[in-house]
């Protein structure tokens, strides 16, 4: 969709108040479809998201975005196997927060686009840091847009959900990479790099704003925007 803007938005805590009204937000029109939304989902029950707006679903109802919560210690585990029941999510249809505490929440479109299809299939890696998991994510076959979220931890190690495998299989065209945005003005020096040409489009952004103030942005280069 042309002339789309990399935007955020913050929900303020206590949970569940920040995850709640941010699927609120998302479900407004104009509503954001696949890979337009990334969304951190703090342990105090905040929420910071980055989206693309205006969003192409517009008004239509379907599908919807959702959220849920998988407690410790298999948070992870457990998103994993919900992403991997009929009616199965897609490629930018999930966006999850993989905690340090083994805690997990999940920002999902539902109905998923992948119905029973076994084709693809969610899975989850932990990384000790940033750069291990983008040259993960570069390696055949390579995961395209919307087939990964990310999630940055204060102790530096990186959570990863990821569809395998990955439609961009051994192509270089697009290629991962991850940048830092310190604090204070970490969001905002954010989103005027997503918004430089060429500008990242649908499901080439996993963004993660911090509460300190500070942001990390993995995507995909060039932008198809």
């Amino acid at each position: 969709m042309t002339n789309q803007t990399w935007e955020f938005r913050e929900f303020p805590g206590p949970s569940p108040n920040g995850e709640d009204n941010a699927v609120i937000f998302l479900n407004e029109p104009a509503r954001q479809g696949r890979g337009e939304a990334t969304a951190t989902l703090r342990n105090d029950g905040s929420a910071g998201l980055f989206y693309l707006a205006p969003g192409d679903l517009g008004t239509s109802t379907a599908p919807t975005w959702e959220s849920r919560e998988f407690p410790s210690p298999d948070g992870e585990k457990n998103a994993v196997i919900f992403l991997n029941e009929p009616a199965r999510q897609g490629p930018g249809e999930a966006t999850a927060t993989l905690r340090n505490d083994g805690s997990a929440g999940l920002l999902y479109l539902a109905p998923g686009s992948l119905g029973a299809s076994t084709t693809q299939t969610w899975e989850s890696g932990e990384f000790a840091g940033p750069k291990q998991a983008v040259d993960f994510l570069n390696e055949p076959a390579r995961q395209g847009p919307g087939q990964a979220s990310v999630t940055p931890r204060n102790n530096g190690t990186v959570g990863l959900l990821y569809l395998a495998p990955g439609s961009l299989g051994a192509s270089t065209t697009q290629t991962w990479h991850f940048k830092e945005f310190p604090a204070p003005d970490g969001v905002t020096s954010g989103l005027a790099f997503l918004n430089a040409s060429p500008q990242q489009g649908a499901g080439e952004v996993s963004g993660y704003a911090r509460n300190d103030g500070s942001a990390v942005i993995f995507y995909l280069e060039p932008g198809s925007n």
